[in-house]
């Protein structure tokens, strides 16, 4: 009997139909049993498809393109350079006016509250600030060409509060996951780090919803570098977060490791 490893290293020739006729009734058997195996030949498949399509001079152009090619990869590549550094000195500007304009209303409110006698220096400071706004200005225009702000990053601060994470514990194995979670567009992005888990484990995400609906997110197999890198694996699940009800870290067996429940 194939394990669930054996089996992925051979899908690729499945979806190819260059297996042997005893190896594909073997993959067959235990794709109808495995659900996350047959997940992932189902998008081998569509990958196939496409290979069907190349022909011996797509092949060629390949393993040695035109060298027209070669010299508009090579340009796009400086102009990327250039346009990131102007971005860098954009900023940079950008971060200084700011700062100007922090001192300039933090000098006008403190003159509102002086006396009559002692009100010309903030007014003085206050003169200083626009001048002080104008070179800035005057600075980003040289280093943009067109005098454009950069794109407000506002957005990433958000994100940020809407992400969550929920841990679990299997006590009696010592083994640990946690399941870091940020609402999207049409589903979940989950990102989980196991810890404790033995060295050659085929893990998944199994998600299930409140009405005990389980939906599986693929597999991948715990390494030795994997912990020493301290890696998290990412996945995603089409289920919102008001439709999850728990996650659970399973072997390939399916069984279950951790059970990490949803706090709302």
């Amino acid at each position: 009997m194939m394990t669930c490893e054996e089996v992925r290293l051979a899908l690729g020739a499945q979806a190819l139909g260059a297996l042997e006729p005893d190896e594909a009734l073997e993959v067959d058997t235990h794709l109808a049993t495995c659900e996350a195996c047959g997940a992932e030949l189902v998008e081998l498949e569509g990958v196939a498809a496409f290979l069907g399509k190349v022909s011996e001079r797509d092949v060629e152009l390949v393993t040695s393109p035109p060298r027209q090619v070669l010299d508009r990869l090579l340009n796009a590549r400086v102009k990327r350079t250039r346009r990131g550094r102007m971005l860098l000195a954009v900023a940079a500007s950008v971060a200084v006016l700011a700062v100007g304009g922090t001192v300039w209303t933090t000098v006008a409110q403190t003159g509102g509250q002086e006396a009559a006698s002692s009100a010309q220096a903030p007014r003085s400071a206050a003169d200083r600030a626009p001048a002080q706004e104008s070179d800035q200005e005057a600075s980003i225009k040289m280093d943009d060409g067109q005098g454009k702000p950069p794109v407000s990053k506002s957005a990433k601060p958000q994100r940020a509060v809407e992400d969550r994470e929920f841990p679990g514990e299997n006590k009696a194995e010592d083994y640990r996951a946690t399941v870091s979670v940020t609402p999207g567009d049409g589903g979940t992005e989950l990102r989980v780090h196991v810890t404790g888990v033995p060295v050659g484990t085929t893990c998944g995400i199994v998600v299930i919803d409140v009405d005990g609906r389980r939906v599986p997110t693929g597999t991948w197999v715990l390494s030795r570098d994997v912990y020493q890198d301290d890696a998290t694996f990412t996945r995603r699940t089409t289920l919102s977060m008001t439709e999850i009800a728990r996650f659970e870290l399973v072997d390939e067996t399916g069984k279950v490791l951790v059970d990490i429940p949803v706090r709302k």
